[in-house]
């Protein structure tokens, strides 16, 4: 009995000490007894320009909070532990571009030198216009970029060039005056962390390779919360997503490649504003634009705001599942402002889309739309407004293999109904196949159907519909459709037309900005 009372005794001692323990976690938002270090960890350091962020990593603990106070943080590059936060104070900024502040002339050149190695081979398909894309290093004079050339005797006024082999930098233009960088590391932040937490910072001038992110939680990390950050010119892409990643409220913009991109499972990404993306001239039939995902699983993309972007606004592509697009305003996006490609169960709602979808290199439903679904099943469209784009909403039928179910990828099940849709040029809505060894089965049989929408268009007796491999008026396109799937949306408006936007090829380098004739939106 005595040996009995004491044992009782011990475990009950214990047991109020854990209860105490769990009492004082909880107080601390500290709820996963296991999570020891993140829960007990529970310290902010204040970190200071000049500190090394990595080396501070090193030296606390994981869970820990580094607050970053105002000023630049140069060729920074961290790999976070788990639990680690990083908060910026006001004037915050990670840089991982180096300053350049020698110089001199060599015939028509200014030269500098620059710490960098050339790669065995880079990721990427560029425009014609600008074939040196590939490259991660960009140059900028008072954060302006310059346009990189492959070679020294294309070096002009805009533009540069860096030799590898000597790490010589040339510069066609003067620049003395300016503030003069060269980007550098590739990342900003990276690794297989979990639930890590970047916010409020500046993340600016990193030498990602196309496909990899200044923030890039893509090599296994698990529920980053990215929130309220300005991520900007950075080579390749803005913010890469992993599983479980929460990007919320950040302005990104003006990056090489893409604004955000990636995969995983259970990605969020809201309320942000994503605009003059691709700065370096990818080619974005490959992949550039404001946003990119890929074979991800429960993708919510909602409230935000992406414009300008030289690529689509929003694409899904690869065999991505459970996708919602809810919520956002897109404009002045090149090829789509929403684009589903070889993707299924794809909710696109109660989105604002304006003079968007324009391609310079044709106008057809092929080239862009302002919504376009590309060999994708199980789509729902619907509550969406679309507004003086290219092409309104469209959908294409095309060759693209087989999925991981081993059945061909095609355009089946979708359902495009109570949308408002304004067309002066173009095609209104409609369905083109591309190739040959199809029959009408996409118009006639396979549950892709067009309903109750409203058309503001501005000719009534248009061909503002593409059906039946045919262009046709409203009149037209209703009667080659079975009784449930007549389109009950009626012109309300006639509009002139005359008002459809111009926009040039490609982003001006210099500036990372976009030339538009934007009409007002009616």
């Amino acid at each position: 009995m005595i040996s009995g009372t004491r044992t009782f005794r011990r475990v009950t001692c214990r047991g109020f000490f854990y209860l105490a323990l769990l009492a004082i976690a909880n107080a601390f938002g500290c709820f996963d007894m296991w999570q020891s270090s993140a829960c007990w960890a529970q310290q902010t350091v204040t970190v200071y320009p000049g500190q090394s962020l990595q080396a501070l990593v090193n030296q606390y603990p994981q869970g820990t909070t580094f607050s970053l106070t105002s000023g630049e943080y140069r060729l920074q590059s961290v790999q976070p532990q788990s639990y680690d936060s990083f908060v910026g104070q006001p004037g915050a900024v990670v840089s991982g571009a180096a300053l350049l502040t020698n110089f001199w002339q060599s015939g028509s050149y200014w030269v500098s030198w620059a710490q960098v190695s050339q790669q065995a081979s880079y990721p990427g398909q560029c425009e014609a216009a600008t074939p040196a894309c590939i490259y991660p290093e960009d140059l900028f004079f008072n954060s302006s970029p310059k346009q990189r050339v492959n070679s020294l005797s294309a070096v002009g006024p805009g533009t540069w060039y860096l030799d590898y082999s000597t790490g010589d930098v040339y510069m066609g233009d003067n620049p003395n005056g300016y503030t003069v960088e060269i980007s550098e590391l590739p990342y900003a932040f990276y690794g297989g962390a979990t639930s890590v937490t970047i916010s409020n910072l500046i993340v600016e001038k990193y030498a990602c390779l196309a496909q990899a992110g200044a923030i890039d939680g893509s090599g296994g990390s698990n529920y980053w919360s990215i929130d309220s950050n300005e991520v900007r010119y950075n080579h390749g892409t803005g913010i890469r997503t992993g599983t479980g990643m929460f990007v919320n409220g950040n302005n990104v913009h003006n990056n090489g490649q893409l604004g955000v991109g990636g995969g995983g499972n259970s990605v969020l990404i809201t309320s942000n504003q994503i605009y003059y993306n691709n700065f370096a001239g990818y080619s974005y039939y490959w992949e550039a634009g404001g946003s990119k995902l890929a074979n991800v699983q429960d993708l919510t993309f909602e409230y935000n705001s992406t414009y300008g972007n030289y690529g689509p606004g929003f694409w899904v592509d690869i065999n991505s599942q459970n996708v919602t697009v809810n919520g956002n305003q897109f404009n002045s996006n090149t090829e789509a402002a929403i684009l589903s490609e070889i993707s299924n169960n794809v909710t696109i709602s109660s989105n604002y889309i304006w003079n968007d979808g324009y391609n310079p290199d044709g106008t057809g439903i092929w080239y862009g739309a302002g919504i376009l679904i590309s060999d994708s099943t199980n789509v729902s469209v619907y509550f969406n407004s679309v507004a003086n784009c290219m092409d309104g909403i469209g959908g294409i039928l095309s060759s693209r293999g087989d999925g991981p179910d081993g059945q061909p990828y095609t355009l089946q099940n979708v359902n495009v109904n109570s949308n408002w849709v304004t067309q002066y040029t173009g095609y209104a809505a409609g369905i083109v196949i591309e190739g040959s060894g199809y029959d009408n089965s996409v118009y006639t049989s396979w549950n892709n159907q067009f309903q109750s929408n409203t058309w503001y268009l501005g000719n009534q007796n248009g061909a503002y519909f593409y059906w039946m491999g045919y262009p046709m008026t409203l009149a037209q396109y209703g009667a080659t459709l079975v009784a449930e799937t007549v389109p009950t949306g009626t012109i309300l408006t006639a509009f002139p037309n005359s008002n459809s936007p111009t926009r040039r090829a490609g982003p001006d380098a210099s500036s990372g900005t976009y030339a538009l004739s934007v009409p007002p939106v009616i």
